[in-house]
């Protein structure tokens, strides 16, 4: 019997020292994945500011009044949000809430115009279409 019991003592410490081989195998594996990973996500993120600073830099090619209306829109905001860091702190709650109540309408009147004029664009859109479409019909015999 000792001999039997001797055996499965060595039979564990054999186990035992391959199991330790292999955690520090696995150690070894995970310790690189890591850094792989880490080397590919750093990669990935000086990748994507380079492409975000490039997609930020678009040039377009606006026609003048586009261009300027765009100004227009840009000093009008700067404008906006000048008065309301300028407003006064000693001013009554009502006078805030009336100030607040100005730009409000304002903004809205704003908007009115923008889709306004996205339907008049839209509408234009449309009347070319239809007088290319005859022009196109008249042409065919």
């Amino acid at each position: 019997m000792p001999d039997a019991a001797d055996q499965m003592l060595a039979g564990l410490a054999a186990r035992r020292r391959s199991l330790a081989k292999q955690i520090s195998k696995i150690d070894e594996i995970m310790e690189r994945s890591n850094n792989t990973l880490l080397h590919i996500e750093s990669n990935n993120k000086a990748l994507a500011q380079n492409a975000s600073a490039q997609e930020s830099q678009k040039v377009y090619n606006l026609k003048p009044e586009c261009e300027l209306a765009v100004v227009r829109i840009l000093q009008n905001f700067r404008q906006l949000m000048q008065s309301s860091d300028q407003r006064e702190d000693t001013g009554s709650a009502l006078d805030g809430c009336l100030a607040y109540r100005h730009r409000v309408e304002h903004l809205g009147s704003s908007v009115r115009k923008l889709v306004a004029l996205c339907d008049t664009v839209n509408q234009m859109r449309s009347f070319q279409a239809e007088q290319e479409a005859q022009e196109f019909g008249d042409e065919s015999p």
